[in-house]
């Protein structure tokens, strides 16, 4: 209990976290690499993680359509660079 205090301080002080906020959301799943490094399996256990929520997986309470759930992965802009260029514009 004590480090839940205090990270939900930390959190709160650095405005990542507001009480009144709380109901917005059901939840919020966060997978990164403590490394640093860029791997496909972060990106394949950020999916995983999406779809055993699957009320948030995008999936909406008609079982048919979806509510917008995602991942958000970072692609270097250099990326869409070189994709552009190589179909010649």
């Amino acid at each position: 209990m004590k480090n839940y205090k205090k990270n939900l301080d930390l959190l709160t002080k650095n405005h990542v976290y507001s009480k009144e906020m709380e109901h917005d959301a059901c939840g919020v799943g966060l997978i990164a690499s403590t490394e640093g490094k860029k791997s496909r399996a972060v990106v394949e256990y950020g999916i995983e993680a999406l779809k055993a929520v699957w009320h948030r997986g995008a999936v909406d309470a008609d079982g048919k359509t979806g509510d917008g759930a995602g991942i958000h992965v970072e692609i270097p802009k250099d990326f869409f660079y070189r994709k552009n260029r190589s179909y010649g514009t």
